[in-house]
């Protein structure tokens, strides 16, 4: 009889502690398990003698404390009856109500942010670290701004409020029948393009460029100090020298002619040195747009 006594004395406590230990709270209910274990086994213990209460009460409260180890699904040391984030990942650090830590509070947790330190406020990525606005555009340089959008930049636009689409010869003008290539100047008895000539040429390269379709006739002049016949052999030789620079230039050659005109088209008079100057020039006259 009293060794099933001691028996019961110690199963007992595994019923009487089960509602403490269903609710899972360690620091709520594990007193609550060690007390309720030790009268249940104090009690069954009473019924035989001293000695078995006093073995009773301890251990029920023995298997009262055991039975109330709390659930901790995820192991991050908060029981589950207090866990607000019950799947944290294992090893990750949490607070006292189970969720991962977040010390700099950008929504990323510490386990996941691999820039730990971000300013309060600042937009994240997923990775927990700022997302920075792309940097803006620089604006085209001044020298660069075309506005009429003709392809001639407004530093060297004469005609700066062409309409759109108009075809322009390399001042941003309109292109014409015959345009004077201002700045195409030869020194007497010369068909060597000075310096200042070539800049203006690459321009007027760059509106060939732009316009497949052109064909243009390079028309060389002269001015009437000597002989016709040899004025008109150097206005040619000028015309093919503009021609030659251009192809050179990228040009295709079907797109050139050149023609000399001598002395015969002054475009001011000849009894002074200025007008003699201007007369030694090079036209562009356009064939075909």
């Amino acid at each position: 009889m009293r060794r099933w006594s001691l028996i019961l004395a110690f199963l007992l406590p595994l019923y009487a502690a089960a509602p403490a230990a269903a609710a899972g709270n360690w620091f709520e209910d594990k007193m609550s398990c060690i007390a309720v274990g030790a009268v249940a086994g104090a009690g069954v213990g009473a019924a035989v003698d001293a000695l078995t209460v006093g073995g009773g009460t301890v251990g029920g409260a023995l298997i009262g404390a055991l039975l109330c180890q709390p659930a901790d699904a995820d192991g991050d040391g908060v029981p589950d009856s207090r866990d607000s984030c019950p799947d944290t990942p294992k090893g990750a650090p949490v607070d006292d109500k189970g969720c991962p830590l977040d010390s700099d509070g950008d929504g990323v947790p510490d386990y996941l942010d691999t820039c730990p330190d971000t300013p309060q406020g600042v937009k994240v990525d997923e990775h927990g670290c700022e997302i920075k606005p792309p940097p803006e555009a620089s604006p085209a340089p001044a020298a660069d701004v075309d506005s009429d959008g003709d392809g001639v930049p407004d530093r060297l636009d004469a005609c700066p409020d062409t309409p759109r689409g108009t075809r322009v010869d390399h001042t941003g003008c309109p292109l014409v029948e015959k345009i004077e290539l201002k700045g195409v100047w030869f020194d007497f008895d010369s068909s060597a393009l000075r310096p200042e000539s070539t800049r203006v040429l690459d321009e007027v390269a760059q509106v060939f460029k732009r316009y497949p379709s052109l064909v243009a006739e390079m028309a060389g002049h002269t001015c009437s100090i000597g002989t016709e016949a040899y004025n008109q052999g150097l206005s040619e030789r000028r015309a093919h020298a503009v021609r030659d620079y251009l192809i050179g230039q990228g040009v295709p050659a079907g797109q050139l002619t050149a023609k000399g005109y001598g002395e015969l088209q002054p475009m001011a008079s000849n009894a002074t040195r200025e007008g003699r100057e201007q007369n030694r020039r090079t036209e562009m006259h356009v064939l075909r747009q």
